[in-house]
């Protein structure tokens, strides 16, 4: 038993990503074949008359305030603070800005946050620049997955080293990871301490794929942040204290960000190659919302909301509560399941979906 797939429909229509609020996060998408009947075009229009889509400057202008001077104000901290106690504390709410400066880049490239896309893009290098990713190589891996959700073989998030969700993936993996693979539902959560370093690392492979003057800028932009999380806790700090701030840091910020996506997506059913289906049933069945009140929407940086927001991206992260009746309602008009478990209750569906696959 593995995790639901969607087999494949001939007569179904292609996935719709062309509508404008949608093809903000997809460019180059193609028309749409409609095969709702037209629902997702009056949900949007309803959605538009009721100004959900507005820009929420009274909103992000406060928030990106706050979280760049909560994560400068950290960084501070960890440099003037010598006790365990103190230490850690400032270790783990630079954690937590670091993941709040990743819902900025987020939002920013959905074009979110302003109108303009060049201050959309001005806030994403920055808040990248901050946190020590690239930019343009998240929005194309992150742009994909909105086109693809759960896509075997097209969704880049479903490829996860060491992770199989599906007897299939499981499968594809190489002999290594799959004798390892029998033990993931063990090794998953320890795992995600290393999010914090792939992150980073990986946004090397970006510069090696393309060598040319025009990304020295974004090079230049990416390079001061990896100095400063790799390289000067060791210059400015004894040893004992550059070791426990460097893991302390990224393990925590690892396993933040792993609890941020993780429960969006996985263990929800997986769409088989070929097939061909309509974007809001594509988006709404592979997705899933964690239930929770104010805290959970800040902890999650309004991915709690996934159903919602893949369905319109580029509505602000505030009023993305605001979309669920009118989702609701295009769900049960078209006998769609609009997914919601609790934080908890999405771990164990993960955990159990991670057992069965390695178990197939």
């Amino acid at each position: 038993m593995t995790a639901p797939t969607i087999a494949s429909q001939p007569g179904a229509a292609s996935p719709n990503l062309s509508f404008d609020i949608v093809s903000s996060a997809v460019p180059g998408s193609r028309q749409p074949v409609l095969s709702d009947g037209g629902t997702y075009a009056r949900l949007r229009a309803e959605v538009i008359a009721a100004g959900i889509l507005d820009r929420s400057l009274s909103f992000y202008l406060p928030l990106i305030f706050i979280i760049f001077a909560g994560y400068a104000g950290s960084i501070a901290a960890i440099f003037v603070l010598d006790g365990f106690l103190f230490l850690t504390l400032a270790c783990l709410s630079l954690s937590f800005f670091t993941v709040q400066q990743a819902g900025l880049m987020h939002d920013s490239g959905h074009r979110a946050v302003f109108r303009s896309k060049a201050l959309n893009d001005v806030l994403g290098l920055a808040s990248c620049a901050a946190i020590g990713m690239v930019f343009a190589n998240w929005t194309q891996r992150h742009n994909t997955h909105h086109a693809h959700s759960n896509r075997e073989g097209m969704d880049p998030d479903m490829e996860v080293p060491f992770i199989a969700i599906t007897k299939e993936l499981f499968e594809s993996k190489d002999r290594f990871q799959r004798a390892l693979g029998r033990w993931q539902v063990f090794y998953y959560y320890p795992l995600g301490c290393i999010v914090g370093f792939s992150n980073r690392l990986g946004s090397l492979s970006y510069f090696v794929r393309n060598r040319s003057r025009a990304t020295l800028f974004t090079f230049c932009l990416y390079l001061p942040a990896m100095i400063a999380f790799f390289i000067l806790p060791f210059v400015f700090f004894s040893l004992e204290k550059a070791t426990f701030v460097f893991l302390l840091v990224h393990l925590s910020t690892g396993i933040y960000l792993a609890n941020c996506f993780a429960p969006n997506h996985k263990a929800m059913p997986v769409v088989e190659r070929g097939t061909r289906m309509s974007f809001i049933e594509q988006q709404v069945t592979t997705s899933r919302n964690v239930r929770g009140g104010r805290v959970t929407d800040v902890l999650l940086v309004g991915l709690n909301y996934q159903v919602d927001h893949h369905l319109f991206p580029s509505c602000p992260r505030n009023k993305l509560h605001l979309l669920k009746p009118y989702v609701q309602r295009a769900c049960e008009e078209l006998g769609l399941p609009y997914n919601e478990a609790g934080f908890i209750e999405t771990n164990r569906l993960l955990l159990r979906q991670l057992r069965l696959a390695s178990r197939a």
